[in-house]
């Protein structure tokens, strides 16, 4: 069995017991498919223990989704037997994207099955590995969830709900910072948090340092902020730092406006009140480096200006060419802002 087709494998095992009291209402057209040949199941392990690539696991996933899409040995399970994944990878969104989703769910029906796996601690019941908010619209709906049920290890579970989830909502950047945190906590192998949230190793330590940089709490207390991005999670975490930090983070936690804004908002102001003041403060300072350690750039900023500085002696030309890119970039940053804009009044 080739390595790229072990995750496959793992979706394809018919052959190990699940709980009792659980009633097949497969569809027509998921009878009439051909059931595949049992598969013996194989422990993952670490799964960077197996030698696969995060190329080799990614393409495995998506191969994965297609056997859920097709429904083979579905079952319709009550809500309330239903737990969540041992770790969370994101934060509460029931927003407009939630209500549509009950709409739309209410309308015509859970067209795509859900994952789950049984409950390790409770024979009866069952983890869900992927689908979440299609539980809890369920759960508003009243209506039973429609699922695929398959016998996985910690490890496949991890990896398989990192990428499904990342690839039907992108994560934020803190919800993927505290989806790791989370993993590495619980001693899960670095590989294994690099698959399930398809990253490399230098990317796996940035966003690990800058989310231990930002109090738990107050990471909860702000949400997704999906707006926000790497780098100013990373100045926000720099700014944590400071000495009166903590003063001025706990005064904003407990003022009402800040827990009704919205979660974009509740960052903007947290990230403000840190702003170290400008008068005769000393330029900040942080070097950009590329993945293969070359120290390309020299990011300042001073009160409302940032500047970049390029090495040309480390990136001949690269000056000249991010200038030229520079139209375009603020199109396509101008084109973003407007969407975002846009998805907040609807």
């Amino acid at each position: 069995m080739s390595r790229k087709d072990t995750i496959r494998t793992i979706l394809s095992r018919r052959d190990e017991r699940l709980p009792d009291g659980n009633l097949s209402l497969a569809s027509e057209a998921d009878q009439s498919n051909e059931m595949p040949k049992p598969i013996p199941h194989v422990r993952s392990g670490a799964v960077g223990a197996m030698g696969r690539s995060l190329g080799q696991i990614a393409q495995a996933a998506e191969q994965a989704k297609a056997l859920i899409a097709a429904g083979s040995a579905v079952l319709e399970i009550p809500p309330d037997r239903l737990d969540s994944s041992f770790v969370s990878d994101r934060l509460e969104r029931e927003g407009p994207d939630f209500e549509t989703l009950v709409e739309a769910i209410r309308e015509s029906g859970q067209r795509s099955p859900i994952l789950v796996r049984p409950n390790p601690d409770h024979p009866d019941r069952y983890q869900i590995v992927f689908g979440h908010r299609r539980v809890r619209v369920a759960a508003r709906l009243d209506r039973p969830v429609r699922a695929v049920v398959q016998h996985l290890t910690d490890e496949e579970v991890v990896v398989i709900q990192g990428q499904e989830n990342s690839a039907r909502t992108d994560l934020s950047y803190i919800e993927r910072g505290l989806f790791a945190v989370a993993l590495e906590e619980r001693g899960f192998d670095r590989r294994v948090i690099m698959a399930a949230l398809s990253m490399e190793k230098t990317q796996l330590s940035k966003i690990l340092a800058v989310t231990h940089s930002v109090p738990r709490d107050l990471a909860l207390a702000i949400g997704p902020a999906p707006k926000a991005g790497r780098p100013r999670w990373e100045a926000l975490a720099e700014r944590l730092s400071q000495a009166n930090a903590k003063r001025v983070v706990d005064e904003i936690m407990i003022d009402p406006l800040f827990k009704a804004a919205d979660s974009d908002a509740r960052f903007v102001r947290v990230y403000t009140a840190l702003a170290p003041s400008t008068g005769d403060a000393k330029p900040q300072s942080a070097s950009w480096v590329t993945d293969d350690g070359q120290r390309v750039a020299t990011i300042e900023r001073k009160g409302r200006k940032l500047a970049v500085i390029i090495d040309e002696a480390v990136a001949p030309a690269f000056g000249e060419f991010l200038a030229s890119q520079l139209p375009a970039l603020h199109r396509e940053f101008q084109r973003q802002q407007q969407g975002g804009a846009d998805k907040a009044k609807n």
